[in-house]
């Protein structure tokens, strides 16, 4: 470890590849992965993970234009897709230069692919709002896109067309049997290659398993549910986020610790400081009693999380020194089990992360 970061994000590459080809084992036909490596890669490093993936991914997939430029000036060649699309015809410009496919999922893109010059021909995905109700053309207007879209010769043919699910994690929801019937009813007869499944569908439900999959958080070891954890779903942490004790101290009983004094120790005991705090990422409103896995033992968190430190409570390992590793999630200690105890998702607390975290990759 590098010990001038106080913090540093380890990224299995093994694990990363061995997540993949489980998902690649819940396949019953043949299908191709977009890897989803938006959000940084889910706070894992976009560059990184893409690196890493180049050879087994059939194409990466980003939230916006910017993302992708970034990957393509560190050199990934591999086809990009833009899933929020282009805003104006300078976004649809670089999108040309740098060889990046967009998703069109409304009439204004429509228009503004008619009306600009471009250099070479586009790879397109048409985008269908079965109920998520987020991005995608009503069923009643996706006919008439897709003629739009045949009869612009810009357009790579045949174009690809995607849905997006909105209650996929919940295996029993009937919704999204209805968005599979949706989508397979509005494009029954036209000729294009189709993409349902992300994480959670791939996981829940095999009726969406056809054309493109679209692996998201589960690509990264955590489960798309809350219910389950990834280790329950066969999936291994791709991350696991350490920082160090910076110093131990023997507490009376009474004593407080951190901002606002709201945890007070209830017998003598011994307490460390960790360095890390909410200027890492590590979420702010995690409370008191989230795990921190000190030398393989479960510790928990007491007092406040401030911009560089947390507290954590040594009683459960009395032999920890200062400089001895905390991991706050990963090998050892699913994210889904520290997200329990703040509130929010997995997917929140990767993304949270910031440019102080230092990154490792191990292949």
């Amino acid at each position: 470890m590098n010990t001038n970061h106080n913090v540093t994000a380890h990224i299995d590459l093994n694990a990363l590849h061995f997540n993949l080809n489980v998902i690649k084992g819940r396949q019953k036909r043949p299908t191709k992965i977009l890897a989803m490596v938006k959000g940084n890669a889910y706070g894992h490093g976009s560059i990184g993970i893409a690196k890493a993936l180049e050879n087994e991914a059939d194409l990466f997939g980003v939230a916006c234009l910017d993302e992708a430029l970034r990957l393509r000036e560190a050199g990934i060649d591999k086809e990009l897709v833009v899933l929020m699309g282009f805003f104006d015809a300078e976004d649809l410009k670089a999108m040309d230069q740098y060889h990046i496919s967009t998703v069109i999922h409304n009439q204004r893109q429509l228009d503004i692919l008619e009306k600009t010059k471009l250099q070479n021909p586009l790879s397109v995905w048409l985008k269908v709002d079965t109920g998520m109700h987020r991005l995608g053309f009503p069923l009643p207007a996706v006919r008439a896109a897709y003629d739009q879209l045949q009869q612009n010769p810009k357009v790579i043919k045949p174009f690809k067309m995607m849905t997006h699910f909105s209650d996929a994690d919940n295996p029993s929801c009937p919704k999204t049997k209805l968005q599979i019937e949706r989508f397979l009813e509005v494009t029954k007869g036209l000729e294009a290659e189709v993409s349902l499944a992300n994480s959670s569908a791939i996981i829940n439900w095999p009726d969406a398993l056809m054309g493109y999959l679209r692996p998201g958080i589960s690509m990264y070891g955590v489960s798309p549910m809350e219910s389950k954890t990834g280790l329950e779903l066969g999936l291994k942490p791709v991350m696991t986020l350490t920082a160090r004790i910076v110093t131990v101290h023997n507490l009376a009983k009474g004593e407080t610790v951190g901002y606002g004094s709201t945890w007070a120790c209830p017998e003598p005991m011994r307490v460390g400081i960790v360095s890390a705090g909410y200027g890492d990422g590590y979420a702010r409103l995690t409370k008191t009693g989230a795990p921190v896995l000190i030398n393989d033992v479960k510790c928990q968190l007491i007092g406040r999380v401030a911009m560089d430190m947390i507290t954590v409570d040594l009683r459960n390992c009395p032999s920890a020194q200062i400089g001895d590793k905390a991991i706050l999630w990963g090998q050892g200690l699913p994210i889904e089990e520290v997200a329990l105890h703040t509130g929010t998702v997995p997917y929140e607390l990767f993304c949270r992360l910031t440019s102080r975290i230092h990154y490792e990759y191990h292949p």
